[in-house]
């Protein structure tokens, strides 16, 4: 909206100018400084600088002598007698804008523009690159995407980005740093944000550009040059589809990379930008395609049509980059609380089953993202498939069992559906009210005393989805983690400045899992990694038979004892889970036969390190 003075200043700066007060050649002469500061004592300083930007701007014009009488006339109104009298004087200055009066004035200028106080020297250097991109998009096709002019304008856009104030202080840039450690030293955007673009060609086209950001800065410089001058580019931009950056304004970057306090560490720099390549290009890739699609089918693609954003939704929820509705600005607080919320919106509009009947969407949107979900589950499937027949443990088909969607062998797990079989396992038991063990045991849910509740399934869904502070503080209170391991506060500290792939596969190497490389591939893509045993640990506990054997033995052959036992048990359990009769029991039988063979393995081996359990006799109540 053009600035104008209200009608009491229009009145005193016109009497100003008709009187010669106000002197076009002396002002032209002045630094930006002293206009602004002469302007300040007729006006105020608020419109001080409103004027003064409004006339520096005339003297960039070709004709400034023009360029002047214009701003005086937008400013005040001024009658023909008084223009005429202006134009005499204008015409008989000699030189208006000298090259040194060019760089002075360019301050007020850009202040306004940007809405933010700049210095001399960075409205000079915001000029010059502002000039190079306006010279080199004279000189392009704008048809294509071009490096050279996209490299300048990144430049412009990154200098003005580190000169301008972000909405994120240092605190949140302190609190982001253990969530971008957790999240860095892997690949992991292909199978985790990526995952539902699993099966189009994009997502491999953009997986093997990925190794080059990886390796160089300056090819994610290119990738994003050749995005921001696409042809589609602004068509994306209006729809809202989801490109980030890597800067120092963290309400532009991925959100698992909520801090730029790490941006100089080598192997952290460089996975953020493999993170951040990898989705830009896949994103805006399958946008352009999509959108190619809808225009041959005849629908509406313009700038700001619904068509562009249902496309752009679309491509967004199946990579990890949907928006949180009309919260939107409430990101920066909901990732002080959950890991990824965008990633949670996500995978909640996957599994809305509206998003792919609503007529209202486009019909091009609702094929895709139709396509991307059958088309990523079927993928999934043959991952599964394929380790089944490599020697994988049998693949779980039954969704109220935490193994669903996942390879397994002995105690690793491999989630290959992006995070998503974990909602698909939480829906699935609070349907049917019950739960499966990895033993094949099915227990319903309940609200006893010991007993799991559909209230303790949400509680525990949520805590996995915790930010690592929020975590902390749930960890500190209770005096365990997640899964329920016993933590100190400095062991729960440590634990958040671990790469988590770095971490599972360090817990992978400790075990005895076969196929380690391929896990570990898995896990460097983006695959969930976990490992952890259902094995007993005789340590924990207190009863007395446990607590006599390891007096009567000692530390060391009591430790060895209960390695045996729960490597026995762990043979066991893996050949009769295959056992047609015993998958034929009932639930309540499998427990049984469960419960015995254990028993039985253990007296074994107490028999083997030559122990006895004694029962101790009970003291009668002395009687008063």
């Amino acid at each position: 909206m053009p600035f104008c003075l209200v009608p009491q200043l229009a009145d005193a700066f016109k009497k100003l100018i008709t009187s010669g007060e106000i002197d076009i050649v002396k002002l032209a002469d002045m630094s930006s400084a002293e206009r602004n500061q002469f302007f300040s004592k007729i006006l105020g300083e608020r419109n001080a600088t409103e004027v003064n930007a409004s006339f520096e701007s005339k003297l960039l014009l070709k004709n400034q002598q023009q360029g002047l009488v214009n701003w005086a006339k937008s400013i005040t109104g001024i009658k023909e007698s008084t223009r005429r009298d202006l134009v005499a004087k204008i015409e008989r200055m000699d030189k208006i804008l000298s090259h040194k009066n060019e760089k002075s004035f360019l301050n007020d200028l850009v202040n306004k523009r940007l809405g933010v106080d700049v210095t001399l020297e960075e409205a000079t250097k915001i000029n010059e690159l502002a000039s190079k991109v306006k010279e080199l998009e004279a000189k392009t096709d704008k048809t294509q995407s071009d490096i050279p002019l996209g490299r300048v304008k990144i430049d412009l856009v990154n200098y003005v980005n580190s000169i301008s104030p972000s909405k994120a202080n240092l605190l949140t840039n302190v609190l982001g740093v253990p969530r971008s450690l957790m999240a860095s030293l892997d690949l992991s955007a292909p199978l985790n944000q990526g995952w539902g673009m699993f099966s189009r060609k994009q997502f491999y086209t953009s997986f093997g550009e990925m190794f080059k950001y990886l390796k160089s800065e300056e090819a994610l410089k290119d990738s994003q040059a050749k995005i921001i001058t696409s042809p589609e580019y602004a068509l994306a931009k209006k729809a809202e589809l989801r490109l980030i950056e890597l800067g120092n304004k963290l309400e532009m970057r991925e959100e698992t990379f909520m801090s730029s306090l790490l941006d100089k560490i080598p192997g952290i720099a460089a996975s953020q930008r493999a993170y951040t390549g990898f989705l830009n290009k896949l994103r805006m890739d399958v946008f352009t395609d999509l959108i190619k699609k809808a225009e041959a089918k005849g629908e509406d693609i313009g700038i700001g049509s619904k068509v562009a954003e249902d496309i752009a939704k679309v491509v967004n929820n199946f990579t990890g980059g949907a928006r949180v509705g009309k919260i939107e600005g409430a990101v920066p607080a909901l990732n002080a609380a959950f890991f990824s919320p965008r990633k949670i919106m996500s995978t909640v509009n996957i599994i809305n089953p509206w998003n792919y009947l609503d007529p209202k969407i486009s019909k091009t949107a609702r094929i895709a993202a139709t396509r991307n979900l059958v088309g990523s589950l079927a993928m999934s499937m043959t991952v599964i498939k394929i380790a089944d027949l490599l020697g994988s443990d049998k693949p779980e088909t039954d969704p109220t069992s935490s193994d669903f969607g996942k390879i397994k062998f002995g105690d690793t797990r491999l989630d290959v559906s992006g995070g998503n079989a974990t909602y698909a396992n939480l829906l699935s038991r609070l349907i049917t009210q019950q739960t499966k063990s990895s033993s094949g045991i099915v227990r319903p849910l309940g609200s006893g005393y010991g007993e799991t509740s559909g209230f303790d399934l949400i509680a525990n869904f949520l805590r996995y989805k915790l930010s690592p502070n929020a975590s902390f503080l749930i960890d500190s209170v209770t005096g365990a983690n997640a899964i329920g391991e016993k933590k100190t506060v400095s062991q729960s500290i440590a634990d958040r400045f671990k790469p988590m792939f770095a971490n599972s596969v360090a817990e992978l190497l400790q075990s005895d899992t076969e196929g380690k490389f391929g896990f570990a591939l898995g896990a460097l893509f983006g695959g969930g990694l976990n490992t952890y045993s259902l094995n007993a640990d005789w340590g924990a506990s207190e009863g007395k038979e446990l607590t006599q054997f390891k007096t009567k033995v000692g530390q060391d052959k009591f430790t060895q004892a209960n390695d045996l036992y729960n490597k026995q048990v762990d043979e066991w359990m893996k050949n009769i889970r295959d056992n047609p009769k015993y998958n034929e029991l009932s639930d309540e039988d499998k427990q049984k036969v469960v419960t015995k063979k254990k028993g039985e393995i253990k007296n074994k081996i107490f028999k083997q390190y030559g122990f006895k359990y004694k029962q101790e006799k009970s003291k009668k109540l002395l009687n008063f």
